[in-house]
């Protein structure tokens, strides 16, 4: 845990040195989460609609299941989409960094543009494969319990593993989606192995920038209950509770943005045998266990 902890500090420390430089690849992740709820908008309204008018015209539960799955899987595929095109942005600007060349807004999507049908072909594979575990997540719960989550969770991992390069794949190489999964899982046991330990690591720093809110938040609570009930109390809450989210909302933003410009310093590394001049290359390596 704590080697992982570690890694995961240098693996932010190098990334945030171009994040640093180049601030406004942050807006791709807040793109990406607006977009999403955009998308989220747009279908569920209509969704819910469609039951009750389904419900109406005395449909059967099954047609009103199999339009609303319809419905869930469409949004899995857009979200999806939406996701990894922006993603293809952030690490194209990441990767024309690391070239010397500074990035922009409109060369990430631009860039990323290029890449429309990979991306897209490779959105609906994921939204595919996304579904069915999710539906063998569930059969396996129900079947083994405890161990039928440990089983999804391998499976989910092996998955994850396989795919971790797919999107720098799409971008640099243009190749289609099935190639991507296959060059992206052949560069990672040629190089390092097959079990990522910086990405945990990353992970447990974002936790740790979460943590003091479990402080933060009851202090705040109890400072607005200090003051008694009416609008005082209300307005030290209400701005109690927004800045714990957008103090969230930024960890989550600034977290993605250097998980994605590390992970196309992994790709540069893996396919060139040398990493980019801000990261050591003896941290890249130790990001990946070996067999």
């Amino acid at each position: 845990m704590f080697e992982s902890l570690k890694r995961g500090w240098g693996m932010a420390g190098a990334s945030w040195s171009v994040l640093k430089a180049y601030p406004k690849l942050a807006v791709f992740p807040v793109i990406s989460g607006v977009a999403l709820v955009g998308v989220s908008a747009v279908l569920i309204i209509p969704t819910g609609v469609g039951a009750l008018v389904g419900a109406g015209m005395n449909l059967s539960d099954k047609a009103i299941e199999s339009i609303a799955f319809v419905a869930l899987f469409v949004w899995y595929f857009l979200c999806t989409f939406v996701v990894v095109f922006c993603n293809a942005a952030l690490m194209s600007c990441a990767l024309q960094s690391f070239a010397g060349q500074p990035p922009t807004i409109g060369s990430g999507f631009a860039a990323a543009g290029k890449r429309l049908p990979q991306i897209l072909g490779w959105s609906l594979i994921a939204a595919t494969v996304g579904v069915i575990m999710q539906a063998l997540q569930t059969v396996l719960t129900d079947k083994l319990g405890f161990f039928g989550d440990l089983l999804g969770a391998i499976v989910s991992g092996i998955w994850g593993v396989a795919t971790y390069l797919v999107v720098p794949v799409l971008v640099t190489e243009g190749v289609g989606p099935i190639t991507a999964v296959k060059r992206s899982s052949a560069v990672l046991r040629r190089t390092w192995g097959e079990s990522i330990a910086g990405s945990g690591g990353l992970g447990l720093i974002s936790i740790c920038f979460i943590l003091p809110l479990i402080v933060v938040i009851p202090l705040g609570v109890a400072l607005a209950g200090s003051v008694g009930g009416g609008a005082a109390h209300g307005a030290i809450l209400g701005t109690v509770i927004a800045l714990a989210a957008v103090y969230v909302l930024a960890v989550i933003v600034v977290f993605t943005a250097l998980g994605s410009i590390f992970r196309a310093a992994v790709y540069l590394y893996a396919t060139t045998g040398a990493a980019p001049s801000f990261v050591d290359a003896n941290l890249v390596q130790s990001s990946f266990r070996s067999k």
